[in-house]
């Protein structure tokens, strides 16, 4: 009798085992999955606006720069709020181009030092393009290269 009290008491023991292993088991499912959901959610949330369009020109800016014997060379890219806007954006390129090339030759390196020198050439080529263009659907002036 004692021999099988200890076998029950054994099997009593190995089974709480198993229980707390599938409980553990059955958390960590749990957990996974509803982290899971939530991750995909916040990323449901996110709303892209198929009006805003961005606008490459094909060949890079490249300039003197003012009382320096350095080469400044941009890749220019624009967000158009208008996807029409790019019609009108192709149709005046070389004159976007030459005021574009005429504001950059103006810059000494001072004006182009630093993010605060690269923010405001941004900001001087948003100004030029939105009045040659007479519209505020170019909304911003992105750099890819500013070498």
């Amino acid at each position: 009798m004692i021999n099988g009290g200890f076998k029950l008491e054994k099997k009593n023991f190995l089974l709480k085992i198993i229980i707390i292993l599938l409980l553990i088991i059955l958390i960590a499912v749990l957990i996974f999955f509803l982290s899971y959901r939530s991750n995909s959610n916040n990323q449901e949330s996110i709303k892209v606006d198929k009006n805003i369009k961005i606008y490459s020109f094909q060949d890079p800016f490249i300039s003197n720069i003012k009382d320096s014997n350095k080469i400044l060379k941009v890749v220019i890219k624009l967000e158009l709020t208008n996807p029409k806007i790019e019609d009108v954006i192709n149709a005046k390129n070389s004159l976007i181009r030459h005021e574009i090339n005429l504001l950059l030759r103006g810059k000494t390196e001072d004006d182009l030092k630093g993010s605060e020198g690269q923010s405001m050439v941004q900001k001087e080529i948003l100004d030029v393009i939105r009045k040659l263009l007479d519209t505020e659907s170019v909304q911003n002036v992105y750099f890819d290269e500013f070498i």
